[in-house]
């Protein structure tokens, strides 16, 4: 067998709280901190407990692959076997096969390492933020406040007022009217459809292709309404459509230049009900949106220029924020709701979307749709400028 390590791995070393009865009997807490160290594996997705003669091991692996006795003759062969049992040393064995893949994937995406780790373990699975408030209860602003103290101030404060230029108020413009109507919607009116055709505006809106230019017989580049870094553009949509006048109700993903749906997989709406609850991780404020669309990022589509690099990944996230903000405003002009959050179930988007997570993974989900009469969830509207 043919063992190599994995292209990115991180040890922190941790304080573990460990009961004590010795401790607590000698008028001790009873707790101690026993220190370990965890291996942060991005192909496992997973953190590994080892110890300083685990990090021996993979300290002596060089870069390429080494057959497993060249390793058995200077270390004990059970720790070898552990490490391979953990994924921490990948083999060319059938039962690596998906281990194999999923670095090899890491490695062609050229990830810079620090960020594919903060991007690999902050993925969530199962959270159903709604179900944990019910039973540990919402915390409110004076808890907050009791837990952590006051919040920092709304604004700094640089200099001595008397220093400072003051500017003449602007005078208003339509622009201005949009912009103080743009609002987080946490209230969607259940009964209602999105008209097909309002749909194709939001998205040719916000993510469609405006023009595209050939640089090269191998490389081109598109003209969208957001910008993004590099002119590289990796963020996609893909889309949960519960009502939408017209369109079957499924999973789609929208092709930017040709302005079309791409039909993935079409679901029975209890269905759909059950996977926009899991994907917005419970927030059920959210899930009731008649759209609801992931932007998922192709991060080899920016890597490939910005390679192993310590801003790429920062980035792909601005490229999505100013794509919400789009959303938003086009949501607003046509009279609808809407929202964007990061607290997803980055798994469950994987699993409906089809993707790997690692040269392409979840980064928000944003929807929109008309809002609903009942004012059940609170928004934060201090202009009462959103239409209802």
């Amino acid at each position: 067998m043919l063992l190599s390590r994995p292209i990115h791995l991180v040890v922190q070393r941790r304080d573990r709280p460990e009961f004590s009865l010795d401790d607590l009997l000698q008028g001790g807490a009873g707790v101690l901190a026993v220190a370990e160290w965890v291996a942060l594996a991005p192909h496992l997705s997973r953190e590994v407990v080892v110890d300083l003669a685990d990090l021996e091991v993979l300290d002596a692996m060089p870069a390429q692959a080494i057959p497993r006795a060249m390793l058995e003759a200077r270390f004990p062969s059970d720790r070898i076997a552990r490490l391979v049992h953990e994924g921490l040393l990948i083999g060319d064995h059938a039962e690596h096969q998906m281990l194999r893949a999923r670095d090899r994937a890491l490695r062609d995406t050229a990830w810079w390492t620090p960020a594919v780790v903060a991007h690999a373990f902050g993925r969530w699975e199962g959270m159903d933020i709604a179900a944990n408030e019910a039973r540990d209860g919402k915390r409110t602003l004076d808890q907050l406040i009791a837990l952590n103290g006051p919040p920092p101030a709304e604004t700094v404060e640089l200099r001595a007022r008397e220093s400072w230029q003051s500017l003449a108020r602007p005078e208003a413009t339509a622009l201005d009217s949009l912009l103080a109507a743009r609002s987080t919607c946490r209230n969607f009116d259940g009964a209602q459809s999105v008209p097909l055709d309002d749909l194709g505006q939001m998205l040719h809106r916000v993510f469609g292709a405006q023009a595209r230019q050939a640089l090269s017989p191998h490389a081109s580049i598109l003209k969208k309404n957001s910008p993004s870094g590099g002119g590289l553009h990796p963020i996609e949509a893909y889309l949960l459509v519960q009502r939408v006048a017209g369109l079957p109700a499924g999973l789609y993903h929208y092709q930017c230049v040709e302005h079309a749906l791409e039909p993935l997989r079409l679901l029975e709406p209890e269905q759909l009900a059950a996977c926009a609850h899991d994907l917005v991780a419970g927030q059920r404020w959210f899930a009731d949106a008649p759209v609801l669309v992931l932007m998922a990022a192709r991060f080899q589509r920016t890597f490939w220029k910005y390679r192993n690099h310590a801003k790429a990944w920062r980035v792909v996230q601005l490229d999505a924020g100013h794509l919400s903000q789009s959303f938003y405003l086009s949501a607003t002009e046509q009279g609808y709701g809407a929202f964007i959050t990061g607290a997803i179930n980055d798994h469950c988007a994987e699993s409906l979307f089809e993707l790997d997570g690692l040269s392409t993974g979840a980064i928000a989900v944003c929807g929109f749709g008309p809002r609903g009469g009942d004012h059940d969830w609170a928004e934060f509207d201090p202009l009462g400028k959103a239409k209802r």
